[in-house]
């Protein structure tokens, strides 16, 4: 344990958590063999009181492996598909290897898997990742490390800047006579949830439009499938989905009860992936370079790797609103 850490022990983590120290050390070592409710807790207070354990290879090994990793959160995420694939074209250009790993949305997982390819690669890109501040922190002293759509202070990060397709989409809503929105939104333990939202909230009270939060939900065609009825309680004419997987489930719940968009309801995303383009409707969303998101990713970590520079501890790529048939004028509809 290093000097930061040394103050606080597995068994101050124990007690405050009130399990046993082995519990613990099982939690970090092997999350699998400990519920997800006690790993939750234990990873909590070990915030909390600032105690990490080490990662499995503290000191970088000075021979280049040839190999960088990336761990998302769910792999069939188109989001996180697109990252995946421009860091392996920019890795396939350096004749770097790339190790995928996937956390299934569990900090418990996300750092057994960083553990896991720690001792095989010469740095790791972390997307969306669902750790707690500290624990990335601890796990940027074992290897380079970039944080991807997310900020973590003093690991370089790089993020979508929504705020530019946030204040677009809902100029877009104001003016086809909206005064009312729904906001669909994403897991509970997504970093980039909150930014969304806090945008979403800002511009919303800026326009005069009264804005209701659906949250937390999962971020895919079921989740949003299961918000429809909850919306027809209190239907607002405008909807925003926190990707537009969950805005396809909404349209075909929507859809089944005899919904359609936009003649009922507008509705837009975010992403801009293909799914969204090619759905009926197509859908309005606001798009994200998600391929400069991961390529960028790759070079801020291989100019760590190398030692060719400091990276930039923040960077930010531009978001912007691609308005589709999922939206109309409110006058328009019966």
């Amino acid at each position: 344990m290093n000097r930061a850490s040394a103050k606080v022990t597995i068994r101050d983590v124990a007690r405050v958590a009130d399990v046993s120290p082995s519990t613990v050390s099982r939690a970090f070592s092997r999350p699998d063999r400990v519920s997800a409710e006690t790993t939750k807790r234990i990873f909590k207070v070990a915030d909390e009181l600032g105690y990490h354990s080490d990662p499995v290879e503290t000191r970088p090994s000075l021979r280049r492996k040839g190999l960088v990793a990336i761990i998302v959160p769910d792999i069939a995420n188109q989001f996180f598909s697109d990252i995946i694939r421009s860091v392996q074209r920019e890795c396939f250009n350096r004749g770097v290897g790339l190790i995928v790993s996937e956390s299934r949305e569990s900090a418990s997982w996300e750092r057994m898997a960083f553990d896991k390819v720690v001792p095989n690669a010469d740095g790791v890109i972390l997307a969306s990742s669902r750790m707690p501040d500290a624990m990335i922190r601890k796990c940027a002293q074992a290897r380079p490390l970039v944080v991807v759509n997310r900020v973590v202070r003093g690991v370089p990060s790089i993020v979508i800047d929504v705020q530019t397709g946030v204040k677009q989409a809902i100029d877009h809503l104001g003016a086809a006579g909206y005064k009312e929105l729904t906001y669909l939104d994403g897991p509970a333990n997504s970093w980039s949830v909150g930014m969304r939202w806090k945008a979403i909230h800002a511009e919303c009270e800026a326009h005069g439009i009264e804005v209701q939060r659906f949250w937390p939900g999962l971020p895919t065609f079921e989740g949003g499938y299961a918000f429809v009825e909850k919306y027809l309680r209190h239907p607002t004419g405008a909807v925003i989905a926190h990707n537009d997987m969950m805005a396809i489930g909404f349209i075909a719940g929507m859809r089944k009860r005899g919904f359609e968009s936009p003649r009922d309801y507008s509705i837009i995303g975010f992403d801009d992936d293909i799914v969204g383009r090619i759905s009926e409707p197509s859908i309005s969303s606001i798009h994200m370079s998600l391929p400069k998101l991961g390529s960028q990713a790759e070079r801020l970590l291989m100019q760590s790797i190398e030692r060719t520079g400091e990276p930039p501890l923040l960077s930010m790529i531009p978001s912007s609103l691609i308005a589709r048939e999922s939206t109309a004028t409110r006058s328009t509809k019966r």
